[in-house]
């Protein structure tokens, strides 16, 4: 539960703290007096976001600190984040002059998702706007699913959900990249029958290009070889081979003498055999270099052909050819790779179907019963408050052609208010009393099963007055029970079954209008409820009606 609130230069509070008590609250104060200002205040340190239009002193740092009393329950809570479990843990939020923002629990930084998450099991609140909610479809789906005795039905059922969706998503993309590629799939084919009968070898067209480059060089290069051979072992020109020999003959008559000699003799040697090993190669070349047109022009047809897959495909070689053979035969290998993949999912959708639709049946059937009890139970609250005739009838509707991330049921609150009156959508029915009254039976219902630690009501008791105020007051008063209930009211009625009163008022300071707030005596609590019920000046019957009130 909330233990104690302090607020620093938030609104019209300057600084203020107040600390709460379990059980039921009462705050109190003039319209304008800044009773909803500390529930924004509190808003903060729950998860709220806020900006620089919230200090009061531009110049200073708001801050709002929260201390709650909290039960082990909420130890997985603290370990999931990392956090100390403390049993009075405190949350703060603080808002900078340039509009940044910084949240901590127990005095660790944390993100603001962070205070969210634990708000939204820590504390209830519900203002005015709550209840025009009421008439929304959503919210009223929204009370139903909060009585479930077994959520597992619907968690599960939103766990299949999701991956069913997950799955359709992903097949329907599957299926249209297979319609693109089958658009393509014959191009596909008809450059791989253009490939297959080509059929390129690695490294072709080099030696294409150099068997083109000889054969239409044949002649120069066998006059150039002629020429060469001529001067190695010709009988017209030097004979280079036969002068090396005598060279050699000269030099290895004095190799003896000198080991400098003695080398160059081997190097002589060897050089002989390797011009012996050229001349033969050059031999052999000059035999082998036989010029012939036709294999000339075969050599040309099949490079143009090389050349003109290269340009097709925007690339210089055989290998980037070869390369996108491989990449043509693997898309054409994936289509059915594809196929088996969509036929595999939509397998595993139907599965996942057939289980959704049980989820939903359940689930259904679930919220049927439960709307039965809730009606039960709400009747009763409504006659309580004065609403003797009153009529709600929950109505759902499973639609199986269409399933939703909340289940397939489509529910309406029907409601009549008076005797003999037609039951029709709450949106068309109830008055703003008749609705405030309703969304107390409701609330009052659901907190049975809730184990919501505190509940705020802002203005709940809105369009009703005098007995039935009382009343509804009452029906709080049952509640604060289980639970710590925190009412803002203008009703004295409602003031006067609290446990504790609180009262917000405004004073000037300087040239500053502030809020603070007190808790008060049970003689104060007098005077509060005396001004409550006369309006203007404080009445002697007005005192006596306010002490038979808080009697």
């Amino acid at each position: 539960m909330l233990s104690s609130l302090k607020i620093e230069n938030y609104a019209l509070i300057n600084k203020t703290e107040i600390d709460f008590p379990d059980g039921f609250i009462v705050i109190t104060g003039e319209t304008g007096a800044g009773k909803s200002i500390m529930l924004g205040a509190l808003g903060l340190v729950l998860g709220q976001r806020a900006d620089t239009n919230v200090l009061q002193d531009k110049e200073k740092r708001c801050i709002v600190e929260a201390e709650f009393s909290l039960d082990n329950s909420f130890i997985p809570f603290f370990e999931k984040n990392d956090l100390d479990f403390d049993a009075n843990s405190i949350f703060r939020r603080e808002i900078m002059p340039n509009g940044k923002s910084r949240a901590f629990i127990n005095d660790v930084p944390v993100q603001l998702s962070v205070l969210k998450t634990i708000g939204d099991v820590l504390m209830d609140i519900h203002s005015q706007h709550t209840t025009l909610t009421l008439k929304g479809s959503e919210f009223q789906r929204l009370i139903i699913d909060n009585y479930l005795d077994n959520i597992s039905l619907l968690t599960n059922y939103k766990t299949t959900y999701k991956e069913w969706k997950t799955l359709q998503i992903e097949t329907e993309k599957l299926e249209e990249k297979y319609r693109n590629f089958v658009k393509e799939q014959s191009y596909f084919q008809y450059l791989l029958e253009e490939f297959e009968n080509v059929k390129l070898k690695e490294n072709e067209q080099e030696e294409l290009e150099k068997e083109i480059e000889l054969m239409s060089n044949s002649e120069e290069i066998k006059n150039q070889i002629t020429q060469s051979l001529q001067l190695f072992d010709g009988e017209d020109y030097g004979n280079v081979l036969f002068n090396l020999s005598q060279i050699k003959n000269n030099i290895s008559k004095i190799a003896s003498y000198d080991k400098d000699l003695t080398d160059i003799l081997q190097r002589l040697e060897s050089s002989i055999i390797e011009l012996k090993d050229i001349v033969t190669e050059l031999f052999s070349f000059n035999d082998n270099i036989i010029f012939n047109q036709q294999t000339l022009d075969t050599a040309n047809e099949r490079l143009d052909i090389i050349y003109g897959l290269e340009r097709k495909h925007n690339v210089n070689t055989i290998a980037q050819l070869l390369s996108i053979r491989k990449d043509i035969e693997n898309k054409l290998s994936s289509n059915e790779d594809l196929e088996i993949l969509i036929k595999q999912k939509k397998n595993a959708i139907s599965t996942l179907f057939s289980t959704l639709s049980n989820q939903a049946q359940l689930l259904s059937e679930h919220r049927k019963q439960v709307a039965n009890r809730i009606e039960k139970e709400v009747i009763p609250l409504l006659s309580d408050m004065g609403m003797a005739n009153a009529c709600l009838k929950i109505v759902i509707e499973s639609n199986y052609n269409n399933y939703m991330i909340n289940g397939i049921d489509d529910i309406d609150f029907l409601f009549s208010a008076n005797k003999g009156s037609e039951l029709k959508p709450l949106a068309k029915v109830a008055s703003g009393g008749e609705l405030s009254r309703l969304m107390l039976a409701l609330k009052a219902v659901l907190a049975r099963k809730s184990q919501m630690p505190t509940i705020i009501f802002d203005e709940i008791d809105s369009g009703v007055s005098g007995d039935i105020a009382a009343k509804v007051g009452n029906i709080i008063k049952q509640m604060s029970e289980n639970h710590q209930l925190i009412v803002i009211t203008h009703l004295p009625q409602m003031a006067a079954k609290a446990t504790n009163h609180y009262k917000v008022f405004k004073e000037e300071e300087a040239q500053t209008t502030i809020s603070k707030i007190k808790h008060l005596t049970q003689a104060e609590r007098v005077g509060e409820i005396a001004t409550m019920l006369s309006n203007d000046s404080i009445t002697q019957a007005a005192i006596n009606n306010a002490k038979e009130l808080l009697s």
